[in-house]
């Protein structure tokens, strides 16, 4: 809850208080919530988190800061209803003819593809409140997907959880640097070269490898290990069923 006693925004009850208000007057016709939002994406992606200010968002799209508040309270509800928007990439259909494992890579790869494209939303991201009607979408596919390969619900619900959030710390963790650039991994080179090989034996020897370890290797390491543990469970299945 907040100070004044509202759901804070992202929360189930902030969704379902939503669901619940009527339609807020718009004497603007031409301004919607659709079009604050798009507003809110090129900010966003230009200029970063930072700027992503009411003041901003209205300067963008030229209207006052009380015309923006005629459908969104605060910057906090702005930033869920832009997260929850931004997230639906991942709601995306795979192949048809691809099992359980392949879809879950499938979506994996494109929603953190997504995410790498607009780091401004990444930055954004909590991984914690997933309860927007986009977002619920994704749940949704992710539960039809992982109980239909053999999981009780709450497992099913654990693992889809387990694996966007995995998703959402990969990109976080590279936000800014990544050992792909080619000049970022000779500098890496020559700092675990520089070491003491008493101290750090391992990083001096192999600096040549480490070095060139990028966000995809990382990536894909932990997208496998995460399949092949969901598959160990889906083989206890009879065990572990709710």
């Amino acid at each position: 809850m907040t100070t004044t006693g509202a759901p804070r925004p992202g929360t189930a009850a902030w969704w379902l208080a939503r669901e619940r208000e009527p339609a807020r007057q718009r004497r603007r016709r031409s301004l919607t919530l659709d079009g604050i939002l798009d507003a809110s994406m090129a900010l966003l992606d230009a200029r970063g988190a930072a700027a992503l200010t009411m003041r901003n968002v209205a300067e963008a799209l030229g209207c006052t800061q009380a015309s923006l508040y005629r459908h969104v309270r605060n910057r906090e509800e702005l930033v869920t209803l832009l997260v929850d928007r931004a997230v639906s990439v991942a709601s995306s259909v795979p192949p048809d003819n691809a099992d359980w494992a392949e879809k879950a890579a499938w979506s994996a790869r494109l929603f953190r593809e997504h995410l790498r494209r607009h780091p401004g939303v990444a930055s954004l991201l909590r991984g914690t409140e997933r309860l927007g009607p986009n977002s619920l979408a994704g749940v949704e596919y992710a539960l039809e997907l992982f109980i239909g390969a053999g999981l009780g619900p709450r497992l099913a619900y654990a693992a889809a959880s387990s694996l966007a959030t995995f998703v959402i710390g990969s990109v976080h963790f590279n936000l800014g640097l990544d050992a792909q650039d080619p000049e970022e991994s000779r500098h890496r080179r020559q700092l675990y070269r520089s070491r003491d090989a008493a101290a750090f034996p391992l990083l001096v020897q192999h600096a040549e490898i480490l070095a060139d370890v990028g966000s995809d290797d990382q990536f894909e390491a932990g997208l496998n290990a995460l399949l092949t543990g969901f598959r160990a469970l889906i083989e206890h299945a009879d065990v572990t069923r709710d």
